[in-house]
Order: C-alpha cells, then structure tokens, then sequence
C-alpha cells in the first residue's frame, strides 16, 4: 500500500470515528464573489491545533442546498455585512436557511437581519444610547442640499461610505472642498464629525476589541502618525509601541462591559469595535464590524511574530464559543500562555 493511500486510510478510519462521537456538524455559509477565503485562516489554525474540532466544521458557498437539517448543531453564516443592502440576492438564500435553522432550533451566530446595524450612520447612534461617545453620523441622501448646509456639520469633518468597510475617506477642512468629493462614486455616502484622538506624544491610537458573546478578548492595537489610523506607511512600529500592544492585548480590556452594552444594543453575538479615546480619555467607538478579519500566519513577517499569541487567544475563544452555541464537548488544549 502506498503511503498516500495509507494516509487517506487512515483520515477515513478517523472521521467515521468522529462521526460516531460527533454526529453534529456546524453549518458554515460563504459567498463565493465576495469574501470567499474568509476565516481560512481560522480554519487552518483549528486543524493544526484543535484537530479533533477540524471535521465539525461544514462549509458551503451560497447557493446551497441542505438536505439533512439533523445534522446540524450551529449556523454560522459568515457573509459580509450589511448584507441585505449590499448583497440582497445573497441576504435572500441566507434567510432561507435560517428560516430552516428555527424550524429545526438550530442555534444562528449573527443572523444576517441584524448585519444592518453595522450600518455607520445606525450604529452611531445604537451605541451612543448605551452612554459610549461615537460621532455625530449624518446620511448624505440629497448631494446639493448637503453642499449648501453640511448636515449641520462644523469642519473639520470627513466623509466616507455608509455601509463599506475600509472605504476611502475625505478629509474636509474647508466647506469649498466637497466641491472636490466624488459623491457619483458612493453608494451611501455618509459626513461624519471630526473628534480628535490625538495622545500627548502627538500619536494616534486604534484599539480592537472582539467579542465572543459575554466574552471580550482585547486585539490588536495600531499607532499612526495620523488620524486616519490604518496600517499603511503612516503606521508606527517601534520597541515602545510592541510593548505598549502587547500589555493590551495580553490583559482585560478596561471597557469590557460597556462594550458589552453596545454589543447587546447591536444585536450582534460575535464582532468587533474599533475604539480610541478623546483628547479627554473618553473611550470613543468608532465603528462595530460583525465580519472582522482575524490575521493569520505570519510567516511572511517575522516583525509581526510577536502578535501570536494574541491570534491564538482569539481564536481560542472563538472556537471554545462556537462550540459552546452547538452544545459541543471538545477538550481545547492551552495554546500559548499571555
């Protein structure tokens, strides 16, 4: 027997093994033109250190068809948000789905109803009613109407996408330079005020904190010499800062319960925040995203080798919840020590 035929031997012998000690499965839905390869990362990571959970998880593209509902222990629908305005054709099949999941009391991490309030201008305010400082969010629906009245807005203020994450953004200063903003470009364009959360050193700071239903886990931390803080050429890396991130993302992050508030006034069950704090040490949330690019290997970027153990922690977490929404009994081994 050769040693390819062995090995697949011996994968087979072992999932008939899990499919009798695990007969449940947990339902994954992607889109396959937007996002496909989303959460590889933390599939790899499972297979390679939680072997035994690798087999639970069932991923399917959109259209799907499902003919065995008992199957199925947990729905994990991982589309993009907002889903029913960006994607209505795949909001459509998604509901068909969860529809059979509360037929069949399936458990559903996120239904794709609640994507929309990841809508900025929605989640503004959202979060704002639990007592967290956000800012002032107005909707351009009327271009020329804007142009003469700002939305109320004093500049500075900055305009950017509605619904897109990661969208490119426009810095108004001046009221003459929306002149300059593409608005035929936009699909929901969006003025949003300007709150500086400049620090003492003249740096600007963008924490992430992900949440896995009651459980907050504290992520990466960006420094930038800007205020649109992104991890471009603007972003700062030094002893000092790698210090300062890992202390983050190693400890409880300090906001953890009134991030939780936010998160239950969302409708989310798992997501992420970017926050910063004021120039007066008030957190300030700037956006929630329930689609929340975990990185993964970096194998290319030995400098980035320090952030492990902060992607194992989340990502234990993360597993530890699904498997806890499926009613799932897997023992997870200590990954890494923080």
């Amino acid at each position: 027997m050769s040693n390819q035929l062995g090995q697949q031997l011996i994968s087979a012998i072992r999932d008939a093994i899990n499919n009798i000690r695990y007969p449940k499965r947990i339902l994954v839905v992607r889109q396959r033109d937007h996002q496909s390869t989303y959460n590889d990362y933390f599939l790899y990571w499972v297979s390679q250190n939680v072997p035994e959970a690798a087999h639970l998880f069932e991923v399917h593209y959109l259209p799907c068809e499902i003919n065995n509902w008992e199957r199925y222990a947990l729905f994990l629908p991982w589309l993009q948000d907002p889903l029913k305005e960006r994607f209505p054709h795949i909001y459509k099949y998604a509901q068909e789905l969860e529809a059979q999941c509360q037929l069949h009391n399936i458990p559903i991490i996120n239904p794709v109803d609640n994507l929309s309030n990841s809508i900025k201008s929605i989640a503004s305010k959202l979060i704002g009613d639990v007592g967290i400082r956000t800012a002032k969010t107005i909707p351009i629906t009327n271009v020329e109407e804007f142009k003469k009245t700002q939305g109320g807005l004093s500049t500075p203020f900055f305009i950017r996408e509605d619904w897109v994450h990661g969208s490119q953004i426009f810095f108004i200063q001046h009221p003459e330079e929306i002149e300059n903003v593409p608005f035929e470009k936009f699909i929901a364009p969006i003025a949003v005020e300007f709150l500086d959360v400049q620090g003492e050193d003249g740096l600007y700071r963008k924490y992430r904190y992900f949440a896995m239903g009651d459980e907050g886990i504290p992520g990466p931390l960006m420094v930038s010499k800007s205020w649109e803080v992104r991890d471009n050429d603007d972003r700062v890396t030094n002893e000092a800062i790698i210090a300062e991130e890992i202390a983050y993302f190693s400890g409880e992050d300090p906001n953890h319960y009134l991030l939780q508030k936010a998160r239950k006034a969302l409708g989310f069950d798992f997501m992420a925040f970017d926050y910063s704090y004021d120039t007066q040490g008030n957190l300030m949330v700037w956006e929630p995203n329930p689609f929340p690019v975990i990185w993964g290997s970096h194998d290319g970027e030995p400098e980035k080798k320090y952030q492990s153990p902060s992607m194992d922690r989340i990502y234990t977490a993360l597993l530890k919840y699904y498997l806890q929404c499926a009613n799932i009994s897997i023992k997870i081994p200590a990954i890494s020590k923080l």
